[in-house]
């Protein structure tokens, strides 16, 4: 992929700091997407996405999840269930009570509703980064 990379930047244009691909699927793929990449070496993605406009602004939200990862950070979500993990996962830890979440960790890309149960964020006015993701990008100590 990073020689791909390579291959599709002219060589009279400067080198961007992030390249990421957009590869959008019709509106009605059959199935889950593949699954998209954000690679820190290098700083380039793969994002698959929907082209439809209703899926825009969730489409969004893809898109900076995979541009944080080329810039170190790590997803806050567990890969067999897809859960936000608590509390790096959680955009408001310590809220009492826990649940309802009013928004997602944009490196959890979920909003946990309740115990077991999270939900997609609709747009990028959903979503925040939280103090794990802002240190290991470099926005905080």
């Amino acid at each position: 992929m990073r020689w791909w990379a390579w291959r599709q930047t002219p060589a009279s244009s400067p080198v961007p700091d992030v390249k990421l691909f957009l590869m959008y699927h019709p509106p009605d793929y059959a199935g889950a997407l593949p699954h998209s990449i954000g690679l820190e070496k290098g700083r380039l993605g793969l994002v698959h996405l929907f082209a439809a406009r209703g899926q825009q602004a969730q489409n969004e939200v893809v898109i900076a999840h995979e541009a944080l990862h080329t810039f170190g950070a790590t997803d806050k979500y567990d890969r067999s269930t897809l859960a936000p993990v608590f509390p790096d996962g959680y955009a408001a830890p310590r809220q009492e009570p826990r649940y309802p979440q009013s928004a997602a960790e944009l490196m959890a890309g979920r909003i946990p509703v309740r115990e077991g149960e999270a939900r997609i964020p609709s747009n990028l006015g959903e979503t925040v980064i939280g103090p794990a993701t802002a240190a290991e990008i470099g926005w905080a100590k």
